[in-house]
């Protein structure tokens, strides 16, 4: 195998030239430190917008929860007043029903002594019975009772 063949490159001789000729290019100073400053000087700058701006979103913060929890107390309260309404309510119509059915249960108790024997017992066995379900609706609606 035969190793393969590069071109030629022309050579150019430096060795005649005369660096003096050429123009002189002045590189400008830097102020090493007066650059690292600047640089430091922006970082703190950046840094501290950033926490004013993390301060800022937390007055908010707190301020929006200040006002969802006045707005949540408010309804709290408005519920409270609400439901103690509706339970009164509710215990002034058991008292009721609690006299209106002592009412009936003193009228069937005399219309079943003036029944016949069998007809007395069968009224009373009924109303026995409707009264268990009068109490077990009156648990379901107010189970404290």
């Amino acid at each position: 195998m035969s190793s393969p063949k590069f071109p030629t490159f022309p050579s150019i001789d430096f060795s005649a030239l005369d660096l003096g000729k050429l123009p002189q290019i002045e590189i400008p100073r830097v102020d090493v430190a007066a650059v690292t400053g600047a640089v430091k000087d922006a970082g703190y700058i950046t840094v501290g917008l950033a926490v004013l701006a993390a301060q800022k979103a937390q007055v908010k913060r707190q301020e929006l929860k200040k006002s969802l929890a006045g707005q949540v107390g408010d309804s709290r309260s408005q519920m409270a007043e609400i439901v103690d309404g509706l339970e009164a309510g509710l215990a002034s119509l058991d008292h009721r029903l609690v006299a209106i059915e002592a009412k009936v249960d003193a009228a069937v108790e005399g219309i079943e002594k003036r029944l016949p024997d069998r007809a007395g017992e069968l009224l009373g066995q009924v109303h026995e019975v409707a009264k268990v379900a009068r109490q077990q609706v009156r648990n379901l609606i107010n189970p404290a009772a």
